[in-house]
């Protein structure tokens, strides 16, 4: 049986260029996803150590606050039972320097905390780019895909306008521009 050719108005040329345009469009996409997939990773990783360490400023924090009430404690249960004398006097001041140390430790480890949770939250803005930055370029390359099968010139727009939007994404996850974050979808898709 012979090959029937259907014509379809566009000459090979033509047709050779829009596959040009599409494959390097493919490309470039792929290789953006790459790089951008390393540095994602890379952040969710710093991401989890700023977790871990803020847990566990959080566990200092309590295990101090726990040594300081307990001095506290003991100085009031040794003021209420036994008769204060200066020896008696002196020791319960020496303990209350050591409840307020345990104190202004307690109090370092809250403030490193907070900033490592302050840490993990920015690195959580940085990750939900590149969170958008991949759904855009993934859609992106299945519209580039269909446009490779129907030869849609619009629809190589589009997918042009989605990779483009990724790309804007990818970028401003690399330079941490937290300012492009948009909270409004961000909030729908979690």
């Amino acid at each position: 049986m012979a090959d029937i050719e259907i014509p379809t108005g566009e000459s090979q040329s033509s047709r050779d260029s829009f596959n040009n345009s599409i494959a390097i469009a493919v490309a470039l996409v792929s290789a953006f996803m790459a790089v951008s997939k390393i540095k994602d990773d890379n952040i969710v990783q710093a991401m989890q150590k700023a977790q871990a360490e803020s847990v566990d400023y959080w566990n200092e924090y309590q295990a101090r606050r726990q040594r300081q009430f307990g001095v506290e404690l003991a100085i009031e249960q040794t003021r209420a039972t036994q008769a204060v004398t200066p020896e008696l006097e002196a020791k319960l001041a020496d303990w209350k320097k050591q409840a307020d140390v345990y104190k202004a430790r307690a109090e370092e480890s809250a403030t490193k905390a907070k900033a490592r949770e302050a840490d993990y939250n920015a690195g959580n803005d940085r990750d939900d780019l590149f969170d958008l930055s991949d759904a855009l370029l993934s859609i992106g390359l299945a519209m580039f895909a269909v446009t490779a099968l129907t030869r849609v010139r619009w629809l190589f727009g589009v997918a042009s306008v989605a990779a483009l939007s990724g790309a804007v994404f990818g970028v401003a996850g690399f330079n941490g521009w937290t300012a492009l974050h948009p909270d409004f979808l961000i909030s729908f898709l979690n």
